[in-house]
């Protein structure tokens, strides 16, 4: 346990600052509210004390209440604070339970890995055992016979609005049942990760490799030009919502030295910015599938009335535009990641 400094007002003080600035850990946000509650019972025996001392105490001891207990007036509050603390303490959040994360990174290139390898090694009992036969000949023929070149950029400009509140629902929805069901079963969440990655990577292998076999490589240039700008958001979204899942699971399943209702509490409690971060992004992905994936459709689909160089312009365009997007939500998780690093590092030499 971290040993107290001499005296508990500054530390106190300290910590005040550390929450306004959005870079509280939790174990520190238990310190905050220990030291509050030993400054309000100080407060109460200072009757005879001093009355500067005393007056100086009761500021605290309101100042630290209105960061403990919210009380503070919203119109004191900087305007859309909250996407400032949001954005802070997401990552040292996701940081917190990077052992999830990882676990769950793991399930999800594990499983992308086996369903490529199942097109190059030409297996098709083991996709139809998870997909079923149906939708593996589906998939199969849709590859090999698709003349319209229409992936994710067919959307009508009219039709766009309504596809986008649609992809949005149908993705928040997915992000939704990986973290209640991690609720409920931890493990369930993992096989719901597996099947999505391994969805991902068989279909993705179905058009590079159909393209390689066929000479014609455009086909894998089209397939990741039609989902990379969108899907570079939408499965770290879901990844945020399953590592949630996993970790309210987990928190139930092995509680520790705490009562199993404390546990999930405090650990949804958490977790609650990572499931409210994987919603965004995939509002975020919704608009760029709608809107954004789409353009340049035309000249994709009317193939006998483009050249290969236009076609590759779109395609590549996307892709860059994709991957500035990947290195931008990188960044953001990064750099919260290395502050995190840095507090626990100087918690532990003051302990």
């Amino acid at each position: 346990m971290n040993e107290q400094p001499a005296n508990p007002y500054v530390r106190l003080k300290e910590l005040l600052e550390l929450k306004r600035a959005g870079r509280l850990t939790f174990e520190q946000s238990r310190e905050l509210l220990s030291l509050h509650e030993r400054a309000s019972a100080d407060l109460s025996l200072t009757s005879g004390a001093d009355a500067a001392e005393q007056a100086s105490l009761k500021a605290l001891v309101a100042e630290s209440f209105n960061e403990v207990y919210g009380s503070l007036p919203f119109y004191r509050r900087p305007p859309l604070e909250f996407l400032r603390v949001f954005y802070n303490k997401t990552p040292r959040v996701l940081y917190r339970y990077r052992l999830y994360f990882w676990l769950i990174l793991l399930v999800t290139l594990a499983s992308m890995a086996g369903g490529t390898l199942a097109v190059i090694a030409g297996d098709d009992y083991t996709p139809k055992l998870i997909f079923g036969t149906e939708l593996v000949e589906s998939f199969q023929s849709t590859v090999e016979s698709d003349g319209s070149w229409a992936l994710a950029a067919d959307i009508p400009a009219q039709a766009r609005p309504a596809a986008g509140a649609e992809i949005m629902f149908r993705n928040i929805s997915i992000a939704l049942v990986s973290f209640i069901v991690g609720i409920l079963l931890a493990y369930l969440t993992l096989t719901i990760i597996f099947y999505n990655g391994y969805l991902l990577g068989y279909i993705a292998a179905l058009y590079v490799y159909t393209g390689v076999l066929a000479g014609n490589m455009e086909l894998g240039w089209y397939f990741i030009a039609g989902v990379a700008p969108h899907g570079v958001l939408e499965i770290p979204a879901i990844l945020l919502a399953a590592t949630a899942g996993l970790a309210v699971g987990a928190s139930w399943m092995f509680p520790g030295r705490r009562m199993r209702k404390a546990a999930l509490t405090e650990t949804a409690r958490e977790v609650f910015l990572l499931v409210g971060a994987a919603a965004l992004l995939l509002v975020v992905s919704g608009i760029i599938e709608a809107f954004i994936t789409p353009l340049g459709g035309g000249i994709v689909v009317d193939r006998m009335f483009s050249t290969l160089d236009e076609r590759m312009q779109i395609y590549i365009g996307k892709i860059v535009f994709s991957v500035l997007l990947l290195a931008a939500f990188v960044q953001w998780l990064a750099g919260g990641w290395a502050e995190a690093r840095r507090d626990d590092l100087a918690s532990r030499e003051k302990g």
